[in-house]
């Protein structure tokens, strides 16, 4: 073990406070669920005439896509744009804590996107199952398609363990790193 690692180690992020910055970031994330659901309510209110007549089927197709696009496209920029900004979502902010290299420099833009995209538990969060799996209804009735009955069911599983995945991570690595810090090569340290 080198210096480096040595001092980053006993730097690292306790998984208390790991909690609790997801719970700060989940809330935040139904913030976000609420917007899209608001502004889907809205498209469907303003194509109806304000329910004068009823809104084609495009627009009620529209509305889960709404929800799910606009919540998953604004809260990874969020999240990212924070991570790259500050190192840190809000709710690691909240709690003290922040993403560094193992060597404790600030991690890349590639790197971040890379932790954000591979079982993340923000992006792949128990919240956004459902949504997955209203989607996965909606379309799986509209097309009859197989594939898109898996490939959802799949998001669906994913949302539901990814946390999961992250905790046990944490709570049995000696660096109390998680599966996404890990392949990404990032640490979660206490902030200075």
């Amino acid at each position: 073990m080198t210096a480096a690692t040595a001092v980053m180690a006993a730097r690292n992020a306790s998984a208390q406070a790991r909690i609790v910055a997801y719970l700060v970031d989940s809330v935040i994330l139904l913030s976000f669920i609420f917007l899209f659901f608001v502004i889907a309510g809205l498209q469907l209110l303003v194509i109806s005439d304000f329910a004068e007549r009823d809104a084609p089927d495009s627009s009620m197709y529209a509305a889960p896509a709404i929800v799910l696009g606009g919540t998953m496209i604004a809260w990874s920029c969020f999240n990212l744009a924070l991570l790259r900004w500050r190192g840190q979502t809000a709710g690691q902010y909240v709690a003290g804590i922040r993403v560094k290299r193992q060597d404790g420099s600030s991690p890349s833009g590639r790197q971040l996107l890379l932790r954000w995209l591979l079982l993340d538990p923000l992006l792949f969060h128990p919240l956004l199952a459902v949504i997955w799996f209203v989607g996965v209804v909606v379309v799986v009735s509209l097309t009859l398609n197989e594939a898109a009955l898996v490939a959802g069911l799949f998001f669906v599983f994913v949302c539901l363990i990814a946390p999961l995945v992250a905790l046990v991570a944490v709570l049995t690595d000696k660096q109390q790193r998680a599966l996404h810090d890990r392949l990404a090569g990032t640490v979660v340290v206490r902030a200075e």
